[in-house]
């Protein structure tokens, strides 16, 4: 009799369990931002086929927000904070890597900004991105990548000026 009252109660923890794995909590984006970044600037916000992105600012912090699309409803993806002003964050599947980037071009004030995608940090061969034409396009840049493996690993963005020279990024960084 024990033995069938514990397996059950397994049974039941595996049931539960898995029902919590494979639920996905869907949010309101406004409701989110209003709860938890009410007192922060809204610089721009994006939608793609496949997701929400928001930069916000407080002070000298940048927060990249991505709400990921699934019919009508969204759910939060995640965030990256940052001091400087500009980023990337990557999140995916091994089926597909979505980069976000950001820039605060009044700050940075770039023509252009480039950046490498590797298989792994030590892999040779590489995929340079490249996005000319930066102070003809918002001022506060989000800019939404996809790519389907084996890229894995991203390098520093790089930036240059109007007339093609280097832009040193640790002169922006606090």
């Amino acid at each position: 009799m024990k033995a069938k009252i514990r397996l059950s109660f397994i049974f039941a923890c595996a049931i539960i369990l898995s029902a919590c794995e494979f639920s996905k909590d869907t949010v309101d984006p406004k409701d989110y931002m209003n709860y938890n970044y009410k007192n922060h600037e809204q610089l721009n916000v994006i939608e793609d086929k496949q997701s929400l992105l928001y930069l916000l600012k407080q002070g000298d912090t940048y927060h990249l927000l991505i709400f990921k699309k699934d019919g009508s409803s969204y759910s939060y993806e995640g965030g990256r904070e940052s001091d400087t002003p500009f980023g990337y964050m990557k999140v995916g599947t091994p089926d597909n890597i979505h980069i976000v980037i950001f820039i605060d071009n009044s700050i940075v004030k770039a023509e252009r900004y480039e950046f490498d995608l590797r298989a792994s940090k030590n892999d040779k061969d590489k995929l340079t991105i490249s996005l000319d034409g930066l102070s003809n396009l918002d001022t506060y840049l989000i800019k939404s990548y996809d790519f389907l493996p084996p890229y894995s690993s991203i390098s520093q963005l790089r930036f240059y000026d109007k007339h093609g020279k280097r832009i040193d990024e640790t002169v922006l960084i606090d």
